[in-house]
């Protein structure tokens, strides 16, 4: 999906804010055009969201359940799969290029997309969507005008990394903001991190400046959250299989499992080793098997049914990791015996 997408800036000055936010559906896509102040300039974007694009997240409500509601006020580990999903990557990329385009040093992008995010009005998600917690995705505060405090630091998350900008998130007692690296910034207050100081950006008012840091969140505990764009590859519902033979001869074993990739981005070079040891002194290898499987998608949920041969004893234990291209490698143990590995 191509976004078409422009942004200009009036250098008239204007006495009070001028905000404005409109969305026209046309056949296959909705005209979004939104209005702003920053530095007592009018600011204009123009951009075209693809009808399927903001349909498909609308539709990962069952996804978003699982992984991105927060968990005793902490982040579930993935998080970053929801603010950088590659599905919008072309709308943010063109977004984040017009604002890198019509500024001339990094505090000034920072501050221009800051501001842009900051004049989308606050809103509850009670109010909004008549449900106690809905986090949007980017495209949808986009689409929508508006959003949570959550909803605002994803899509500013969204457009700093598309900018390259060196930032973390920031996780307060039910509220998020993040913290952005730049020289350029002389606020006295910052967090220190891996030996960088990182300033507070609030994203859910107009006029807060980098650095400043809402009254009521001056004494908060700040949970530091690094970007991590790495994907999210689950592996679960592992099942296996032998069909009866003798106990002194293989059998003919399946092995069926689940995998999730959970994003960001696809994974690649995904491989499944399997192994079925004989534990004892010492353990004894009954069988190895490498077994290379195609790449998965962002969000894809596949089943993988796989067939090999072993003896299989009555103190054995099925190993299986699971690994790919820029992924934590995950180990899944099953212990098996003959008498309960038996199929019909």
């Amino acid at each position: 999906m191509r976004a078409r997408l422009h942004l200009i800036i009036l250098l008239a000055f204007f006495s009070l804010t001028a905000f404005a936010h409109s969305v026209v559906e046309h056949e296959g896509y909705y005209e979004v055009e939104h209005t702003w102040e920053f530095n007592k300039k009018n600011c204009s974007i123009s951009l075209n969201i693809s009808k399927h694009l903001y349909s498909y997240f609308r539709n990962e409500r069952e996804h978003l359940a699982y992984r991105y509601q927060f968990q005793d006020g902490e982040l579930p580990p993935n998080y970053f799969s929801f603010m950088l999903s590659e599905h919008d990557r072309p709308v943010m990329y063109a977004l984040a290029e017009e604002f890198s385009r019509n500024a001339f040093t990094e505090l000034d992008r920072i501050n221009l997309a800051l501001s842009f995010v900051q004049s989308l009005p606050y809103a509850y998600d009670a109010d909004s969507k008549g449900a106690d917690e809905y986090v949007r995705y980017p495209i949808e505060t986009l689409v929508d005008g508006c959003g949570d405090c959550e909803d605002k630091v994803a899509l500013l998350t969204a457009l700093l990394y598309e900018m390259e900008v060196d930032f973390i998130l920031l996780v307060l007692p039910e509220h998020m903001a993040i913290g952005v690296h730049c020289d350029e910034v002389e606020a006295e207050r910052y967090l220190l991190f891996n030996d960088k100081r990182y300033y507070y950006l609030e994203t859910t008012m107009p006029s807060w400046a980098i650095g400043q840091i809402p009254e009521d969140y001056l004494a908060s505990t700040i949970e530091v959250v690094p970007v991590d764009d790495t994907p999210s590859l689950l592996m679960k519902g592992v099942q296996f299989e032998s069909k009866p033979t003798n106990v002194n001869e293989k059998a003919d074993c399946t092995l069926q499992l689940d995998l999730h990739n959970l994003g960001p981005g696809r994974v690649t070079n995904v491989w499944l080793h399997v192994r079925i040891v004989e534990k004892g002194m010492p353990n004894r290898m009954l069988a190895e098997e490498y077994f290379p499987l195609n790449t998965l998608q962002e969000g894809e949920l596949r089943t993988e049914t796989l067939w090999l041969k072993s003896l299989i004893k009555e103190n054995c234990v099925l190993e299986v990791e699971l690994s790919g291209e820029e992924v934590s490698p995950q180990s899944y143990e099953l212990g098996l015996s003959y008498s309960r590995t038996r199929g019909n």
